[in-house]
């Protein structure tokens, strides 16, 4: 047992779990409760365990990853919270005690520090993957346009059938691009020359899902940028931003992930960070400062986490308060909905921008959907918990069925990739699509 690492995590985390006040306000915002139904599995009654490991840290056993497993990091509680209790790094820091006791998965470790950790490795896993995905069948709705002329935002969406449940379950996934983002564009990308150019530089921070399969929304984003008068450095030695890493314990190679990357968008000395995955923005902001512990990086952390922006951030403040001077990409007669990203709306409280967007390009064929929840994708939580995180997800899926919306827009593409699936499993007509698609300056 190591007893001296397991004291300085679960020290880490004492102020916080001694907040808790087992009012119980959190449990009507737990989407994993809302479900399961027990204690057990809802902030209170994990807080109440973690408050006995904190005087006994040697009581943290492996029978109890189960419960701290089932938490999807969507900061519902924490936003819920009278005490303002952060359980998403009470979450994270009990999980990385459980990988430090007891190591990870071989399967884990494989993804983690020798796949997610290496993009050149990613890529060529990948590669290897869409060589074989012409065996799964393409959904019935194959990427196209649907009624409203709206074309899919997923391209060719691959059926998994039940053969491979023990991989994946019976899933409609996105198939792999057969280029990615970095192959697709150019490393410095000046604003459009017709543009009101803003003498401002931009370093674009993609996402493992946009590079690989949702390279379009990357190149929307860029083109949006340009034709705001932006100019876009891209740089593709960039890695994957380490949440699903960090999320699952593995501390020290999302740290190595962390200061990478932040290195890597340094150097283009842009003036912003801007990304488009709600994901990402989170890791860049705040999950990368979680990360480092010495008071020398951590500041520099903290100064880049000062300049990142999400797109639809970025949009609202680069115009001053001056008129929003976007246009629709959609046809005319177009209704949509939006979804609040869990890491956009509650971790980083971006919630009235991307609707300020929304309004004005859209007016009143923008409808507000009934549940501004998660859609219960949680990145791995969704490979873990599957059952689940679709019980989760059809809650979602039946809000958007009430709006009568034609389109889905939202800027994750993992829940583009989750809303899809649902949207799938329940023969609807929507498309889902990103935010950054579906909009251009006017």
């Amino acid at each position: 047992m190591k007893s001296q690492g397991t004291r300085e995590e679960i020290e880490s985390i004492r102020n916080e779990v001694e907040k808790c006040i087992r009012c119980g306000s959190c449990l009507f915002y737990c989407p994993v409760y809302s479900e399961i139904a027990d204690e057990n599995y809802g902030p209170r009654g994990r807080n109440h365990l973690i408050k006995g490991l904190v005087e006994n840290p040697q009581d943290l056993v492996t029978d109890a990853r189960d419960r701290f497993e089932k938490c999807l990091l969507c900061g519902g509680c924490t936003n819920t919270c009278p005490q303002g209790v952060r359980n998403d790094l009470i979450m994270l820091a009990v999980r990385g005690e459980l990988v430090r006791q007891n190591g990870l998965p071989l399967t884990s470790s494989l993804a983690f520090r020798h796949v997610l950790k290496n993009r050149d490795t990613m890529k060529k896993a990948l590669r290897m993957a869409a060589a074989f995905q012409w065996m799964l069948p393409e959904s019935k709705r194959k990427g196209g346009s649907s009624g409203t002329g709206v074309s899919s935002e997923s391209g060719r969406v691959r059926h998994i059938p039940m053969l491979f449940t023990g991989i994946a379950g019976t899933r409609h996934f996105p198939s792999i691009a057969a280029s990615f983002l970095s192959e697709r564009i150019s490393e410095i990308n000046p604003p459009d020359p017709n543009s009101d150019k803003k003498d401002l530089r931009v370093a674009y921070f993609s996402g493992c899902a946009t590079e690989f399969m949702f390279p379009h929304v990357g190149e929307s984003l860029i083109r949006l940028l340009q034709r705001s008068g932006v100019e876009v450095i891209f740089p593709k030695n960039q890695g994957c931003c380490g949440t699903a890493v960090h999320a699952n314990g593995d501390m020290e190679t999302a740290r190595e992930m962390a200061l990478h990357n932040m290195q890597v968008l340094s150097e283009a000395k842009a003036d912003y960070v801007v990304t488009g995955c709600a994901t990402c923005g989170s890791a860049l902001k705040e999950g990368w400062a979680s990360l480092v512990q010495d008071r020398g990086p951590k500041a520099l952390v903290s100064q880049f986490a000062a300049k990142v922006r999400d797109i639809s951030e970025f949009i609202v403040e680069m115009t001053d308060l001056k008129p929003l001077r976007y246009q629709s990409l959609l046809p005319d007669n177009v209704r949509v909905t939006y979804h609040d990203p869990c890491h956009l709306a509650r971790h980083q409280r971006v919630v009235e921008q991307p609707r300020a967007i929304l309004q004005k390009v859209f007016g009143n064929r923008f409808v507000e959907m009934d549940n501004n929840g998660c859609c219960g994708f949680g990145g791995s939580f969704n490979l873990k918990n599957q059952d689940l995180s679709r019980k989760i997800g059809q809650d979602k899926i039946e809000s958007i069925k009430r709006t009568k919306a034609d389109v889905v827009i939202t800027t994750c593409p993992g829940c583009m990739i989750h809303l899809i699936d649902g949207i799938e499993q329940n023969h609807m007509s929507q498309r889902v699509m990103h935010l950054a698609s579906a909009v251009e300056p006017s």
